[in-house]
């Protein structure tokens, strides 16, 4: 049992420093996989129809950007979240029940979400003024639509995704040690 994923997130839970790396595994990789090809090609489609419909051409350093800012995104988020769990789990009995809208706006979610939305949209919004610079592009002409959500969509899929993952790690550390009570009462 214990070489499943709610094995491995309960062992780590006793961890009282457990690190940043402890928690990626092949599911933390496959939801962010999930979540970046659905959300990279409902903004490609969004941004580059031109492209996708049309004759236009592909810039190829925004198509990259809206397919691997959401994976890193999403994966971090992730893995912030299972920490925070475990973190607050460390010396109480269980973590409360509370609605999802209460997880998302406690737990720190929402000062490591704007920090997320912060780093990732300054990193992505350097690449693009860099390139447009290297294209010889005039910056007037950057479109203020595509700054914005460089930094407005990882605050928000960083939100999100810390308060379902804290929520999933609080259920899974409460079975685990509902399962060890019941193995310790027999």
């Amino acid at each position: 049992m214990t070489h499943t994923y709610p094995g491995m997130i309960a062992r780590r839970a006793v961890s009282k420093q457990p690190t940043f790396f402890s928690f990626l595994n092949a599911n933390v990789v496959r939801r962010a996989g999930i979540v970046a090809l659905i959300l990279g090609t409902a903004l490609t489609l969004a941004n580059q129809s031109g492209a996708v419909f049309g004759g236009g051409k592909v810039q190829l350093l925004p198509l990259v950007l809206v397919y691997a800012t959401p994976f890193i995104v999403v994966a971090v988020s992730q893995i912030l979240g299972i920490r925070r769990a475990h973190l607050d789990a460390l010396g109480v009995q269980a973590l409360p029940r509370e609605k999802f809208v209460t997880t998302a706006v406690s737990h720190a979610i929402p000062l490591r979400s704007v920090a997320m939305g912060l780093i990732v949209g300054s990193v992505n919004t350097s690449i693009v003024v860099f390139a447009a610079l290297m294209d010889g592009a005039d910056l007037a002409n950057l479109p203020a639509a595509l700054i914005g959500q460089a930094f407005v969509l990882p605050m928000l899929f960083g939100l999100i995704s810390q308060a379902i993952s804290y929520r999933r790690a609080a259920r899974l550390i409460a079975g685990r040690r509902q399962i060890e009570a019941a193995a310790m009462g027999k």
